[in-house]
């Protein structure tokens, strides 16, 4: 019985983050973009922090967890907390769009979402199990090989679509 690859689970994480996007619309996608973003900056900079809580060597007064969490572990749960948080929780809320061009906006923002979403968690992990994972998935080596694409891209879509409907209003 053959197992499913990897190239499945992706391919099913951007369709299901696609439809996903359909289902929140324009203003909710570029607030879930930002919120990546914002997962993704402190996940980096609370690995340290928050992997030597979990190993006993940092504590938060006389508190400490003895836990054998990988730095992957720790840094995709940060991720995804930060990035569900801000996502649910932030009050944030971006201006509703309307017109023929809104669905593509909406495909364009979830496809790029779920590529910086996915691109983030494969560079969380360890280099050997990225290493593999390159190796048996021919999707995960074209998000590895473009990955400053998927960082890039999303923020040069907000801006230049941001532009374009302030040009529209005009």
């Amino acid at each position: 019985m053959n197992t499913p690859s990897w190239d499945l689970f992706i391919g099913l994480f951007f369709i299901i983050g696609v439809s996903y996007g359909f289902i929140l619309q324009r203003e909710k996608t570029t607030v879930t973009i930002l919120s990546a973003y914002v997962g993704l900056v402190i996940a980096q900079a609370l690995n340290p922090i928050v992997q030597g809580f979990f190993s006993g060597d940092k504590t938060i007064g006389s508190f400490f967890i003895r836990a054998n969490a990988s730095p992957f572990t720790v840094q995709v749960a940060i991720f995804l907390i930060v990035t569900v948080l801000m996502s649910t929780r932030a009050g944030i809320i971006g201006q509703r769009a309307r017109g023929l061009l809104s669905p593509i906006e909406v495909l364009i923002y979830s496809f790029l979402n779920s590529a910086l979403i996915i691109s983030s968690i494969i560079n969380f992990m360890p280099e050997d199990k990225k290493t593999a994972l390159l190796a048996s998935s021919k999707l995960a080596s074209k998000i590895i090989t473009y990955n400053i694409w998927w960082l890039i891209l999303p923020v040069l879509a907000l801006v230049i679509i941001g532009f374009r409907k302030g040009i529209d209003k005009e």
